[in-house]
Parts: structure tokens; sequence; C-alpha cells
């Protein structure tokens, strides 16, 4: 079970949840991972709402838009307010950018999210419990070498399935997914998940869990670039066996950008001195994960209340 009745703010993300999972026919996948490949539709790469439709149509684009995006960008600021959606432009531009700028698809993919849940996540209690379980969290600061992307950290062998772990991991992903995708720069630059696979165990893997947590990297629950996915230090079974059933079921554009690594090859993908970020329990970090979640769980949470404090 993703979502349990009996937390009442799951209400509105079990409905975004079980309606983009029902677009992905993900309640059709079976238990076992197949080979059937999967579609490219989903994966082409709280903010304040202006407050009037003449203010929506006047606000000037960006200085990086190209002409294309700049008309796209047009033509998506008309198609809201024709169609009632109220959107921030620094969200606009995430889902232009997430669907490269096609209109027509970013125009179907404004329609699917009026109502998304996951995409105004807050660092209220429940949140916080969830970062403290260290399964996944930020490592603010570290940027890959290739495109400047920021990197969230996973260790899915404290994954605990009689737990529930995945809903946990699944709302995190998309906290953190929604606050390096603020501004037009982190858009472009897009994520990076470093994997730390060291201690993980079969009783750890669940193959439906894992295609829905690889579904969500691809933007199925909110639109953010994944550039790069490094799976470091897995065991021999899952390289031999599970990943061959899980790289056959991704998109092609995807499964180029997922890497097995050992611990070492880090560097060929982040920045000099990544090191100083990383948590110490990957063995080349000189960090200590309590405190990198301390740090960001305070700051956003500040930083959430603040932003309730103003809607107010």
């Amino acid at each position: 079970m993703l979502f349990h009745a009996n937390r009442a703010h799951d209400c509105p993300l079990k409905n975004s949840f079980n309606r983009l999972m029902k677009k992905y026919r993900l309640s059709e996948v079976p238990k076992r991972l197949s080979g059937g490949g999967s579609s490219d539709d989903f994966s082409e790469s709280t903010d304040e709402t202006l407050s009037s439709s003449e203010e929506y149509l006047r606000t000037g684009s960006s200085e990086m838009l190209n002409p294309c995006e700049t008309t796209c960008m047009n033509e998506l600021r008309k198609y809201c307010v024709e169609q009632g959606i109220e959107m921030s432009e620094p969200r606009l531009f995430r889902f232009a950018n997430f669907h490269r700028f096609h209109l027509d698809k970013v125009k179907d993919a404004l329609d699917e999210n009026r109502d998304n849940a996951f995409m105004d996540l807050q660092m209220r209690s429940d949140m916080k419990g969830q970062f403290v379980t260290k399964l996944l969290f930020p490592l603010s600061g570290l940027r890959t070498k290739k495109n400047n992307s920021q990197v969230i950290y996973s260790n899915p062998s404290r994954c605990n399935k009689e737990k529930d772990d995945m809903t946990k991991v699944l709302e995190s992903l998309c906290y953190v997914m929604n606050d390096f995708s603020q501004t037009e720069q982190q858009c472009r630059d897009g994520i990076a998940l470093v994997s730390n696979l060291e201690d993980f165990k079969m009783e750890h893997f669940d193959p439906q869990e894992w295609h829905q947590f690889l579904l969500a990297l691809q933007g199925t629950l909110v639109p953010t670039k994944v550039t790069t996915v490094l799976l470091v230090n897995p065991p021999s079974w899952f390289k031999q066996d599970v990943y061959k059933k899980m790289r056959s079921s991704m998109p092609a554009h995807f499964r180029r950008n997922v890497h097995i690594i050992t611990s070492d090859k880090l560097e060929d993908y982040l920045m000099e001195d990544y090191r100083a970020y990383l948590p110490t329990e990957m063995g080349q970090g000189y960090r200590l994960a309590d405190e990198i979640i301390e740090d960001y769980v305070d700051l956003k949470a500040f930083e959430d209340k603040q932003k309730r404090h103003l809607i107010v």
C-alpha cells in the first residue's frame, strides 16, 4: 500500500497518485519486472499565483529564452487564462522546460496536473519524519560535472517494506524535486541521484516499488529533469539479474543516464570537491548524514512557514 487512509493529509496525495498511476497503467505492472518497454510520453526530458489575467499576460519573458521558447511561453500564458488555470510563471516554465517547450504536450500536462498535490508538499511534521529516516535527502551544494545538476542521495538498504517506506521515499523525492526546480536555471540544469547500494540485500528489493520509483524519476509525479542516476557499489545479484530487467523497462533516453559504478568512480561524475558534500557512510564522504538532514529540514521548515505567512 502506497497510501494509508488513517493519514489525513494523504487524501489529495492519494488522488494525485492514483490518477497519474492509472494514466501510465502502473496498476497493471506485475510484481516481476518485464522487458516490454515503457512509453516516452511522460519523460520528455509553494508558488504565489498571479492575481489577474491581464498581469499574467503582461509577464515578460526571461532573457534566457530563445525565440521558440518565448513563443511557447506566450501561448501557454494565453492558454492558462482561457482555461482558468492559475499557475505562477516559474511553475509554468518548469512544465514547459520539462516537455521541451512542445506546446501541445505542455498543455496536456497543465490539464492533468491542475490538482496535483505532489506539487505543493511542505516541510511539516510528517515530512520532517520522512527525512529523518535517511532513506533519501538532498546533498545541498553538490553539483555534477556535466550538467551542473543538483544532487539527491538515497540509501535503499534502509527501506522497510512493512513500514510502507516507499510512500515516504516518493513524497521526499517530490519535495526535493520541487525545491530544486524553483528557478529557470535549476529547471534547465536538472537533478542527479546518487544511490548507495553498498548494504542493499534481496529483502530490501520490491520490483513494483522500484518500478514506481524509477517512473517518479522520469517525471510521472512532478515535472523535473533527471540528468544522471548513479547506482553505487551494488551487490553482484543486483547487477546480474535485477538491473537487466530494470534496464529493459526504461525508455532509451532515460536508460542512457543510468550508470552502475563503484564509489571510486564518483569523481568522473561529480564536481571536484564532492567528498565535502557526501555523507560519511559512503566511505569517501566527510559529512554526517544527520547533520546534512538537520540543516536542510530546519531551513525548509522555516522557508515554508514564511511562505504560508505571506499567503495569509
